[in-house]
């Protein structure tokens, strides 16, 4: 069974396209149905890294893929335990302190970015929870 191994991550990149392609669909009506980019679909299909900033948005991607093909994420994702290294990741940014503490007065940059931040770990937290 062809898998790969990027850092923690192993799936089964095989059974993605052949899916995929026995359900005789276009690699670009997938990534426009996933959101994602036809260089992202060809780097989960060909077990690449490249186009992928992080390997926790290529897991939320594979199981975005998995689901979109009606697969079994057990069949897909073949190294579960490894699976939670990623999210834990997330929970060493540094606990912020509170903004009259640090004197950031509302609508500033750093308060936007830091507004930013937060969304974008939690929405990656709920991705890798499915």
């Amino acid at each position: 069974m062809p898998f790969s191994l990027m850092k923690n991550l192993q799936y089964n990149f095989a059974l993605l396209k052949k899916t995929r392609e026995d359900k005789e669909m276009s690699k670009l009506e997938m990534a426009h149905q996933l959101c994602l980019s036809l260089n992202q679909l060809e780097s989960i299909e060909e077990n690449s890294f490249r186009y992928f900033p992080a390997e926790c948005i290529k897991l939320a991607a594979v199981k975005k893929y998995a689901l979109a093909l009606h697969l079994d994420l057990d069949k897909v994702i073949l190294n579960k335990e490894d699976e939670a290294a990623p999210s834990n990741s997330l929970m060493a940014v540094p606990v912020l302190l509170s903004k009259a503490k640090n004197g950031i007065k509302k609508g500033t940059y750093r308060n936007k970015a830091i507004y930013l931040r937060k969304a974008w770990q939690d929405l990656l937290r709920r991705l890798l929870k499915n």
